[in-house]
C-alpha cells in the first residue's frame, strides 16, 4: 500500500531537476551546494531529470513514495511528475520577458509551491498570478541560492580581488557584462579573474592578464579561492538589481570570511548594512574603478576595521543565509505546509461518485497499470471506475483483467463495447469512431451525476478529480470542470509542451484536446447529443465541453503522449467534416467559432473560389520569374483544356 500523504511522516528525501545532463552550467554548483547542505542536515538529495527520473543508474522513475518533494530551479519546463514539487524564485522578472513571459510564467504556476528568496518582484509575479485561485496560498517559505560551507574565519588573504564568471555574452559575439570595468581591474592587475577557459568553442576570458582558469563546479573551490584572494567583488547584472535579487556570490564571499565589495542591489543593503562595502555600478567604468581602487586602499591601510567588517557580514550569514539552516526551516514547516495546501484544494462539500470511464481498446497490461495508478493518484474523492474494453478482447483477456483487479487495492468494474468493426469471418474491418463509443458509454454504463473519460494514453497526477471539483465549487453554474494538459513528446527528451487554453480547433493527433482533463454534468448533456456525437472522432469531446460553461482548474493535472499509438490513430480522421457535424447540432456555439478557421472556410468555397485562391497564393510565394512564368504558363494550358 502507498505511504499516506497526510500522515506527517517525511522519508527525509528530495529530488532536485538537473535540466542539461550533459553540459555543464551554474545550475550544477548550485546543485552541488544543495546535496552538500542536505547531507550536513541529516537529509538525501538525489538529481533527476525534467520528468522525475534519477539522473544515475538505475535511472528509476521516482514516484511521491519515493521522496518528499522535488526542487526545480528553472523554469524552462512545466512539473510533469506527479510528485509534490517546489519552484524557486530565483530568476529575475527580467529572464521571463526576454524568453516568454506568458509561457515561463505559466510553467511556473504549474508547481505545488513557491520557495522565496526574500526579491519583492519575484514573490509579487508569484502572488499577482494565484490572486483569485483558493487552491493557493503566498511564498511563505524561503530558500536562498546561498551555500552550506566551507565557512572561513575572516581573513583577508592575499588582498587581491576576486571575480568569477562564465562571460557568455561574448558566446554571441557581444560585449562582456562588466567588460570595461574588468578590464580596468585586469590592467591595474588588482584582480584575479576565474571562470570558463571555453564555452561552446570561445574562448570568453581571451585578453584578460589575469585570467586564472577554471573552477570545478564541485561547490567548495570558488570559496577556497576566494578565501586565498582575500577581497570579494559581488556584482549583480541589471535584472538582479531591478528584481532586488542577490546573485550567489555575495553568499561566496560571506562563507569565505572576506571583506565585500558589492554594488547597490537593494537585497544587500536591507539585509547586511554596512558591514560591506559598496559602489555605484550605474557609473561610468572609470568612476566604479575608482570607487573600488578607494575601497582596496582603505582595506590595506585598515586591516582590522576590514576584518571586523567581514566577521559582521559573515555573522548575519551564519544566522539566516547557509544553505543548511535553509534546508532545516524548509523541513521542519513541510508537514504543516502540505497539509495546509491540501487543505486548500479540498472541496469543501461532498460530491457523489464520479463515473470514470478507463478506455483500452486494446488489451495492454501497461495500459492497465496505468489506470489502475491513475486511480491510486486520487484523493478526496469518491470514484466509480469502469475499464471500457473492447468486444473482441473481452472474452479472451477479462478473467486476467479481473484477476488483477483482485490482487490490488482498487476496485474498477468492467465493461465491454466496440471499439472496432469486423468482418463475418473475424477479421478487422475498420475502427469505430470514438464518439460513438462514448456515446455508447453514456448511454449504457453511466449512472452518477458526474463522468470523466481516460483515454490509454493520459496519465492522471494526484488530486485530478479533487481540483475539478474544486473549480466547481467557486463556478457552481459550470457544467464541464477542466483542468490544464501537458503534452509529452516522448522522441524529444526534455520537451514538455504546457497547454491551457480550450480551443475550439483544436484535434489530435497534433493537438489533442484531451479527454481526462474534463469532467462534465450529465445532467448537461441532452438527449440529442447523440444524434452528433455518434459520428465524430478526433472532435468528440468538443461535443460534450464546449456547449457549456466550464469552470477551470489552474493545474495541469493531465500528461499525454504524442506519439502513443492512440494518438496516432487519430491521423486518418477527418476534423472539417466533423466541425460540420458540430455546427449542425450547436450552431450557435460552433458556428461563429469555427466559421474563422481557414481549414474549414476554404472545405465550403465552390470549386471557382478554391481555384482562384490557388492563384492568388500561387502569385503570393516569392519564387524566381522564370519559373512563375513556366508554372503560370502550365496553369493556363491545363485550364483551356478543362473548359472544352
Amino acid at each position: 500500500m502507498p505511504r499516506p500523504e497526510s500522515d506527517g511522516m517525511l522519508l527525509r528525501k528530495f529530488g532536485v531537476i538537473k535540466l542539461w545532463p550533459k553540459l555543464k552550467t551554474a545550475e550544477d554548483e548550485c546543485i552541488s551546494r544543495i546535496k552538500s547542505a542536505a547531507a550536513a542536515a541529516g537529509l538525501e538529495c538525489v538529481e533527476v531529470d525534467y520528468s522525475g527520473r534519477l539522473t544515475a543508474p538505475p535511472y528509476t522513475q521516482l514516484t511521491r513514495n519515493d521522496v518528499d518533494f522535488i526542487l526545480s530551479l528553472h523554469f524552462e519546463t512545466p512539473k510533469c511528475y506527479d510528485i509534490f514539487s517546489f519552484v524557486a524564485l530565483w530568476n529575475p522578472l527580467q529572464f521571463y520577458h526576454d524568453w516568454g513571459y506568458r509561457k515561463f510564467t505559466q510553467h511556473l504556476l504549474t508547481h505545488d509551491d513557491f520557495l522565496s528568496c526574500s526579491s519583492p518582484w519575484s514573490d509579487d509575479h508569484v502572488i499577482r498570478n494565484i490572486t483569485g485561485d483558493p487552491t493557493r496560498d503566498l511564498p511563505r517559505l524561503l530558500l536562498y541560492h546561498s551555500l552550506p560551507g566551507p565557512l572561513f574565519e575572516p581573513a583577508l588573504g592575499d588582498r587581491m580581488l576576486f571575480y568569477v564568471g562564465i562571460n557568455w555574452e561574448r558566446i554571441a559575439g557581444q560585449q562582456g557584462r562588466h567588460d570595461e570595468l574588468l578590464k580596468l581591474l585586469d590592467r591595474r592587475g588588482c584582480i584575479r579573474i576565474f571562470g570558463p577557459k571555453e564555452f561552446q568553442g570561445v574562448e570568453v576570458w581571451r585578453g584578460y592578464r589575469t585570467y586564472s582558469g577554471p573552477l570545478p563546479f564541485d561547490g567548495v573551490s570558488v570559496v577556497h579561492e576566494i578565501h586565498r584572494a582575500g577581497i570579494g567583488l559581488a556584482l549583480s547584472s541589471k535584472a538582479h538589481t531591478e528584481s532586488e535579487l542577490m546573485s550567489n556570490r555575495l553568499f561566496e564571499c560571506l562563507a569565505a570570511g572576506v571583506v565585500t565589495i558589492c554594488d547597490e542591489n537593494p537585497f544587500a543593503r536591507r539585509f547586511f548594512g554596512d558591514s560591506l562595502l559598496y559602489i555605484d555600478a550605474s557609473l561610468p567604468a572609470g568612476e566604479v574603478c575608482a570607487q573600488i581602487s578607494a575601497h582596496l586602499d582603505w582595506i590595506r591601510a585598515n586591516p582590522g576595521k576590514a576584518l571586523q567588517l567581514a566577521g559582521a557580514a559573515q555573522q548575519i550569514f551564519r544566522e539566516k543565509f547557509t544553505l543548511k539552516q535553509c534546508l532545516e526551516d524548509l523541513y521542519a514547516a513541510l508537514p504543516c505546509r502540505k497539509e495546509q495546501l491540501r487543505a486548500l484544494c479540498s472541496p469543501k462539500q461532498e460530491h457523489g461518485p464520479i463515473d470514470v470511464f478507463f478506455l483500452m481498446p486494446v488489451y495492454d497490461p501497461e495500459v492497465l497499470e496505468r489506470h489502475l495508478e491513475n486511480c491510486r493518484a486520487q484523493r478526496d474523492v469518491v470514484l466509480r471506475p469502469v475499464l471500457l474494453m473492447s468486444s473482441g478482447d473481452f472474452p479472451v483477456y477479462h478473467e486476467r483483467v479481473r484477476a488483477r483487479f483482485a490482487e490490488s487495492d482498487v476496485r474498477i468494474e468492467v465493461h465491454s463495447l466496440d471499439f472496432f468493426d469486423f468482418h463475418p469471418d473475424g477479421s478487422l474491418r475498420s475502427r469505430i469512431r470514438l464518439g460513438k463509443v462514448m456515446s455508447d458509454a453514456i448511454r449504457s454504463v453511466l449512472k452518477n451525476e458526474w463522468f470523466c473519460f481516460v483515454a490509454p494514453h493520459e496519465r492522471l497526477f494526484s488530486g485530478h478529480f479533487q481540483m475539478l471539483l474544486k473549480a466547481l465549487e467557486g463556478d457552481p453554474e459550470a457544467d464541464v470542470a477542466a483542468s490544464g494538459l501537458l503534452y509529452r513528446q516522448r522522441n524529444t527528451p526534455n520537451v514538455v509542451d504546457l497547454r491551457e487554453e480550450l480551443i475550439l480547433e483544436d484535434c489530435a493527433p497534433d493537438l489533442p484536446l484531451g479527454h481526462a482533463r474534463f469532467l462534465v454534468r450529465r445532467a448537461a448533456i441532452r438527449e440529442d447529443v447523440h444524434t452528433a456525437l455518434r459520428y465524430l472522432d478526433t472532435l468528440a469531446m468538443h461535443a460534450l465541453v464546449f456547449p457549456h460553461k466550464v469552470a477551470r482548474s489552474r493545474r495541469a493535472t493531465v500528461m499525454l503522449d504524442l506519439q502513443d499509438e492512440f494518438n496516432l490513430c487519430f491521423c486518418a480522421a477527418r476534423p472539417a467534416e466533423e466541425r460540420e457535424i458540430l455546427i449542425d447540432y450547436c450552431p450557435e456555439r460552433f458556428r461563429k467559432n469555427l466559421n474563422n478557421d481557414p481549414v474549414a472556410l476554404f472545405e465550403r468555397l465552390d470549386p471557382g473560389a478554391k481555384t482562384r485562391m490557388a492563384v492568388a497564393l500561387a502569385h503570393s510565394v516569392p519564387i524566381p520569374k522564370v519559373l512563375n512564368t513556366l508554372t503560370f504558363g502550365i496553369y493556363r494550358w491545363w485550364l483551356k483544356r478543362r473548359s472544352r
